[in-house]
């Protein structure tokens, strides 16, 4: 990053920049740390909801609207803050066909979310109601910012004003049901150090919350909570992330390394077509990343083929005849693909000297087959499948069987969606639905 400044920049100067921005973001820390420490929480509630996420707020903002006094307990030092990372920071929050089948559980998803139009309605009526401005990109819908900020900052907001109480920093420890009501324990993650409150990981003072209802809301991967108390889970796995993959050539995927394109993917298994989608892929050493990949993580296996069509809007016989009228021109596809994959392409099919070319590179343009060897990249996986089995919740409140006055929404439960705004519009959509259910409770 520049400095702003004239002339060069030594050691010191990158090393004082890189002071500054640890100073800020121990300033931001000690900030949120106090924040937090202020707020005063009651002993009793009518309904906790643990996680202060996408499905957590809404549920909260529900429960309170409905007339419930709501808690929300969230480990983070803010609530909110992992709306932040959603579509790469531009918060994809819906998609405007919300159909069942883009769900790996269909059956709920529909029970939950209703109609795909009556779903969209609710997603949208809410947001409304809380101040949003969206836009439409290919059916995809982003608050009109493009900022993630922007969903975050208008759902506290009407937690704020509705009157919820956001208990950040806090780390449930457990949950019992005793005597008609649900006792939470957390510990607070402060502690008073010489310079202010510092971060204590291993907890700091444990304090206790009693409530009529509770709310799971804490996310992909936090199932300890959900297993202490006895609830049936589905084994976690990472979903919308890369594909590992091997291609029709050792050295190709390093060649197309950081490339981009346009495509329809296609996924087949046993010569079956599992799995159709058109978007970007992004090429990598290891395999494909991009939108396309996400959608063909969530089905594909080891041995599975993807192959893809880099030029969807062109027919075979156009590419036939672009390479065919400009013999010995690597630049034939230019327009149609990227020169540098189709240098690529022309090369594996033998190069501009061989005789034929023409009727080689099409099949490569159309169909460039990969086969699947895993995931990659399964750490920045944007959902997390798995979690409390679904067939151990009633679809009506999404609370769990034999549980009394306790509910779970969000990734919490074993609900994953395609890539394209699905995942939130789950969220959103199961958090005002077991939010209003344990505040009739």
């Amino acid at each position: 990053m520049a400095s702003g400044r004239s002339g060069k920049r030594g050691k010191g100067g990158a090393g004082r920049g890189g002071a500054g921005k640890g100073q800020a973001r121990t300033r931001e820390r000690e900030r949120l740390l106090a924040d937090a420490a202020r707020v005063e929480l009651p002993r009793h509630a009518d309904v906790c909801v643990i996680g202060g996420g996408a499905a957590g707020l809404v549920a909260a903002i529900a429960a309170r609207e409905a007339g419930a006094r709501v808690v929300v307990l969230e480990r983070d030092l803010a609530c909110g803050r992992s709306i932040l990372a959603t579509g790469n920071g531009r918060c994809n929050f819906c998609n405007v066909a919300l159909e069942p089948e883009r769900y790996n559980h269909p059956d709920l998803a529909a029970a939950v979310m209703g109609e795909p139009a009556e779903a969209l309605e609710d997603v949208l009526g809410f947001f409304r109601d809380c101040g949003l401005a969206w836009a439409e990109e290919d059916g995809r819908l982003y608050p009109r910012s493009r900022q993630a900020v922007s969903v975050r900052n208008v759902l506290v907001a009407r937690c704020w004003r509705d009157g919820v109480t956001l208990a950040p920093a806090r780390e449930v420890l457990g949950a019992a049901h005793r005597h008609g009501r649900w006792y939470v324990r957390f510990s607070e993650r402060w502690g008073a150090g010489a310079e202010g409150l510092t971060p204590i990981e291993g907890g700091g003072a444990t304090r206790a919350l009693s409530c009529g209802s509770l709310v799971l809301a804490s996310g992909g991967g936090t199932n300890a909570l959900a297993d202490s108390l006895g609830l049936p889970l589905v084994a976690e796995s990472p979903v919308l992330c890369a594909v590992a993959a091997k291609g029709p050539a050792p050295h190709l995927l390093e060649a197309l390394d950081g490339r981009r394109a346009h495509c329809v993917a296609t996924l087949t298994r046993a010569g079956r077509v599992i799995l159709r989608e058109a978007g970007e892929v992004l090429f990598r050493p290891y395999g494909i990343s991009g939108i396309v990949s996400f959608d063909v993580s969530r089905v594909c296996r080891p041995g599975d083929m993807v192959e893809l069509d880099l030029a969807p809007e062109v027919d075979a016989w156009e590419v036939d005849h672009l390479v065919a009228s400009r013999p010995g021109d690597t630049a034939a596809l230019d327009g149609i693909l990227d020169p540098v994959i189709a240098a690529e392409l022309i090369g594996l099919a033998g190069g501009i000297g061989m005789g034929g070319l023409a009727w080689r590179v099409a099949p490569l343009v159309k169909s460039l087959p990969f086969r699947v060897t895993g995931l990659a990249e399964t750490e920045r996986a944007q959902v997390t499948r798995g979690g409390v089995d679904v067939t151990a919740v009633d679809a009506a409140t999404l609370s769990l069987a034999d549980r009394p006055r306790l509910h779970a929404c969000g990734e919490v439960l074993d609900m994953d969606g395609a890539c394209g705004g699905f995942n939130l519009a789950w969220a959103w959509t199961s958090g005002l639905r077991a939010g209003e259910a344990a505040a009739r409770e």
